[in-house]
């Protein structure tokens, strides 16, 4: 499908069906002959149906959850290409212009921003594995003794490093995006691993070799597939592999902890569907259940969806997130282990760290609305937690749009939104049971490390929160007063 000047236009993909998301994008651009042209494509997981492929933006970056690849491959869609040159129109230019240079120069005095400029994402692997928030060997182990091997003040050490910003017209500040080049790999710059794909391939799978880490994500960018839930289906084989659920002559080779040359080739075959790989290429949910009730009982999914890094033991607000997210577990709907961390939200009363139970549900529903609404508007949760208020959102979205608008405004906005996926997944059949976490994080505590003996209590989390969102604890429907108050025009019931 290509965008360009406004005209939308079909074009035959035939002959870039097959590519990885590399080849495909830079086909595309030198056929348009415009290397400003932005590409979003598939690679052969998505051709192939696989459930956990991603839809590759800019050959490096991702729209990873939930299989987003596999329903353009489903579509026959390989690539998305977008160009225009006309200006967006806005409602008061020289007032965003202002609002905007303050905006790109608030994470230049912010220590989040600070953070986030130097080791983009990679950095906070040393900061949370200290705090206990990351998964190692499936989250059943406390302790990583190669974790520095792979953190990203290590691998930009190692390597030759710089930072990219997202953005054409208004170039990011923060440029959370970091390359590197890799001798051992190739002459070009490769994407350096974000948190998430080094907490989920490296400690999830007690990978301690940064380079091994650098090939696999590079592997599964151009294949296009998620590396939170490559990672969280490969953990699940591993572990399955140790108790003899799965055999060597299944693999074909030997799949232990720690082997990173074993995952690059596991990851080839879930992307095209080759061996055992046709079944982790459904996602661990399925995965197991084709293996059997034993191999259920470590599979580590909230409604269908691998879990990220942040670990429900340690931030038990997170765990609520996940639980009660529109789209399984998911750090990005709710990001309240920023708030457990000390990243604050004062102008919407959170000024102190959440230490109980009522406090942490608050803290989960207010995130959930500001995520919800910040996905609506397309703008970057780095860019706004811990940088800026949102009482300067509301001034920006005054002056694109000319619409009067408060911090109140925008989190009654992101209710609104929350509350009409949670209609639409019950209407689709949703049912309450699914509001949950894996038992490993109620029932099992880890022996070791710096949330040893720690479990979540997710029962009394789900009590409080669903007083205070207005669901029903046995339908898991809202209120039809809380309907009615958002202006949501639908049937609850």
């Amino acid at each position: 499908l290509a965008v360009i000047e406004g005209k939308a236009e079909i074009k035959d993909a035939s002959h870039i069906w097959g590519k990885d998301v590399l080849e495909t994008s830079k086909i595309i651009k030198e056929e348009l002959n415009n290397q400003k042209a932005k590409v979003a494509a598939i690679g052969p997981a998505g051709e192939n149906l696989v459930r956990i492929a991603a839809v590759i933006t800019d050959e490096r970056r991702a729209a990873g959850r939930t299989g987003v690849g596999a329903v353009m491959g489903s579509k026959k869609l390989k690539a998305i290409v977008a160009y225009g040159s006309r200006k967006v129109e806005v409602h008061d230019r020289e007032r965003l212009v202002h609002l905007m240079r303050e905006h790109l120069a608030a994470p230049l005095k912010s220590p989040r921003g600070v953070g986030l400029r130097s080791y983009g994402t990679s950095g906070g692997l040393i900061g949370y594995t200290m705090d206990g928030n990351v998964p190692i060997k499936n989250w059943t182990k406390g302790v990583f003794d190669k974790v520095d091997n792979i953190t990203g003040q290590t691998l930009q050490k190692v390597y030759k490093s710089r930072g990219v910003a997202c953005g054409t017209e208004v170039v990011c500040s923060i440029q959370c995006h970091k390359e590197l080049q890799v001798s051992g790999i190739s002459e070009e710059w490769e994407k350096c691993p974000e948190f998430e794909t080094l907490a989920l391939m490296g400690t999830n799978l007690m990978i301690g070799d940064g380079e091994s880490l650098v090939k696999i994500n590079r592997l599964c960018d151009r294949l296009g597939l998620d590396t939170i839930s490559t990672g969280g289906v490969i953990a699940w084989a591993m572990e399955a592999y140790e108790k003899g659920l799965i055999r060597t002559e299944d693999l074909g080779f030997e799949l232990r902890w720690g082997d990173g040359e074993a995952v690059l080739r596991l990851v080839e075959m879930i992307a095209y569907r080759r061996g055992l790989g046709d079944v982790l290429a459904e996602g661990v949910m399925r995965a197991s259940q084709r293996i059997g009730p034993e191999a259920e009982k470590f599979a580590i999914h909230v409604k269908g969806l691998e879990l990220p890094a942040h670990h429900p033991r340690r931030y038990h607000s997170i765990g609520l997130a996940y639980a009660t997210s529109n789209i399984g577990a998911s750090h990005l709907q709710g990001m309240t282990m920023l708030v457990e961390r000390g990243i604050l939200l004062p102008e919407y009363g959170i000024s102190e760290v959440p230490k109980d139970i009522e406090s942490k549900v608050r803290v989960t529903i207010i995130h959930q609305n500001l995520c919800a609404f910040l996905d609506s508007a397309g703008l970057c949760k780095f860019g706004v937690f811990g940088i800026i208020d949102f009482n300067k959102i509301a001034e920006e979205y005054k002056a694109i749009t000319g619409i009067e608008a408060s911090k109140e405004d925008i989190l009654t906005t992101g209710e609104r939104i929350w509350y009409l996926e949670r209609l639409f997944n019950l209407k689709l059949g949703l049912r309450v049971e699914e509001d949950t976490l894996p038992k490993r994080f109620v029932e099992e505590p880890l022996e070791e490390g710096p949330i040893k003996g720690v479990t979540c209590p997710i029962n009394q989390l789900l009590e409080l929160f669903y007083h205070y969102r207005e669901l029903d604890p046995r339908s898991g429907y809202p209120s039809k007063e809380r309907i009615r108050k958002l202006g949501l025009d639908i049937s609850v019931g």
